[in-house]
């Protein structure tokens, strides 16, 4: 019986494929002349054929009001940012979703959310999953007119 239940274990452990695969450390490389070298795993390095830009935005947002501000990316093009509130009271009083998404075809597109955050700022690295938009919904709730300031260096177009 026991060499039945063992027999069955690692039969299982071979149905696993994948789930034990994880458990297995990754091989290190040999050795040579003192350094082993890495492949290069997909999405580490991204080459793009023009030059980077900076841009840093103030948008207003009126009390009461949402607005959305946009970037055209396309798959594969990196972002570096940070988004600060100015003289925002409460960051409870800014609803802030990072988003893109796809131009619609036949009425439906792709949407991804980045995050949903209030008014905290947020510094962040974003490389676009697909090409599309890709920006800010900001909404605010506050008494007070709000001047939202994007601070972005990459590889974007301002969208209108």
């Amino acid at each position: 019986m026991t060499r039945t239940l063992v027999i069955l274990s690692v039969a299982a452990l071979f149905a696993l494929g994948p789930v034990a695969a994880q458990s297995v450390p990754p091989t290190i490389p040999q050795a040579v002349k003192g350094w082993r070298e890495y492949p290069l795993r997909d999405g580490v390095v991204s080459t793009q054929p023009a030059k980077w830009r900076t841009d840093t935005i103030a948008v207003p947002v009126l009390r009461g009001k949402g607005l959305e501000y946009k970037l055209a990316m396309k798959k594969g093009e990196g972002l570096v940012y940070n988004i600060s509130y100015g003289t925002l009271s409460d960051p409870k009083l800014m609803l802030t979703e990072f988003h893109g998404h796809t131009e619609q075809v036949n009425g439906v597109g792709d949407l991804m959310f980045y995050s949903k955050t209030g008014g905290t700022p947020e510094s962040g690295v974003f490389t676009a999953p697909w090409d599309g938009i890709h920006g800010w919904y900001l909404k605010n709730d506050s008494a007070t007119d709000v001047v939202v300031t994007l601070e972005l260096a990459g590889f974007y177009a301002l969208a209108k």
